[in-house]
C-alpha cells in the first residue's frame, strides 16, 4: 500500500509540473516529448519471471518510478528505481543468481520514432544499490536486453511499455557455480567416508549438465507498463 501511494503522489507531482509547463510557457519554448532534448517522469507496473537452472519460476510484482532523458531524438537514457518493499532486491545472498535489482540503468536506441510512436532498443544494468550501478561485476549485478515502445497520447503525456529479458551477473553466478561445486564435494567426501568407492575421474562426478543457454533465455524476463510526462 505505501508502494503505490509513493507512485501515486509521483504522477500527481509530474502531472502538476507538466500543466505548469504548459500554462508557464508558449508552444514553441516548450520540450515534449519528441524534442531534440527532453526529460520525462513517469511510474509504472508489471512483473519479473525469472529462475536459475533447476528452480521454479516465480512471477514477481514489480512497482517502478522512472527517470528518462531523451537526446539528439534517437538516444535515450532511462533510470527506473523500484519502489516495492522487498529485502531481497539489496540484500544479495551467498549462491544466490541474481535477476531481481532494486534499481536498473538503461542505454536506449530509438530507431523508429513519429509524432505518436516510438520503438526503441534497450540495454543496460541491474544493481542492488546505487555504489553497483556503474560496475559490471559486482555481487548485486544482473543485466538486462530487450526494447519497448512509447506510444505518444500528446505531447506530453506518453504510454510506455517494455520487454527485457534479464541476465544474472558475472559475479552471481561466479557465486552460484562455486557453491554447488562445494555442496558437491561436501557430498562426496560424506560418501566416501561411508565406504563408496572414490570418483576415478571428473567424469564420475555428478556434476550439472549446464550450457550457457540456462543462463541467458528470454524466459526470464521484466515486462513493464508505465506513464511518462515529458517536460
Amino acid at each position: 500500500m505505501r508502494s503505490r501511494r509513493i507512485t501515486n503522489a509521483l504522477m500527481a507531482l509530474a502531472l502538476t509540473a507538466a500543466a505548469a509547463t504548459t500554462v508557464a510557457a508558449p508552444r514553441a519554448a516548450r520540450a515534449d516529448n519528441d524534442s531534440i532534448l527532453t526529460l520525462g517522469v513517469g511510474a509504472g507496473v508489471g512483473w519479473r519471471h525469472a529462475a536459475g537452472p533447476d528452480e521454479e519460476a516465480k512471477m514477481k510484482f514489480v512497482n517502478q518510478a522512472s527517470a528518462r532523458l531523451k537526446m539528439l531524438w534517437i538516444l535515450g537514457v532511462d533510470m527506473s528505481f523500484d519502489l516495492t518493499k522487498d529485502d531481497d532486491l539489496t540484500k544479495v545472498k551467498d549462491g544466490e543468481l541474481r535477476y531481481a535489482a532494486k534499481m536498473r540503468l538503461t542505454a536506449l536506441l530509438y530507431p523508429m520514432i513519429t509524432s505518436s510512436f516510438a520503438l526503441y532498443l534497450g540495454t543496460g544494468i541491474g544493481a542492488a544499490d546505487k555504489s553497483e550501478l556503474f560496475s559490471v561485476t559486482s555481487p548485486g549485478n544482473s543485466y538486462h536486453l530487450g526494447g519497448g515502445f512509447e506510444i505518444h497520447f500528446d505531447d506530453h503525456l506518453t504510454l510506455d511499455c517494455s520487454f527485457y529479458m534479464i541476465v544474472p551477473g558475472y559475479q552471481s553466478v561466479k557465486g552460484h557455480v562455486q557453491k554447488l561445486a562445494l555442496s558437491i564435494a561436501e557430498e562426496e567426501a560424506a560418501a566416501i567416508a561411508n565406504g563408496q568407492e572414490p570418483p576415478q575421474s571428473v567424469n564420475d562426478l555428478p556434476l550439472p549438465d549446464y550450457t550457457v543457454g540456462d543462463f541467458i533465455t528470454p524466459t526470464n524476463y521484466e515486462v513493464m507498463l508505465r506513464i511518462f510526462v515529458f517536460l
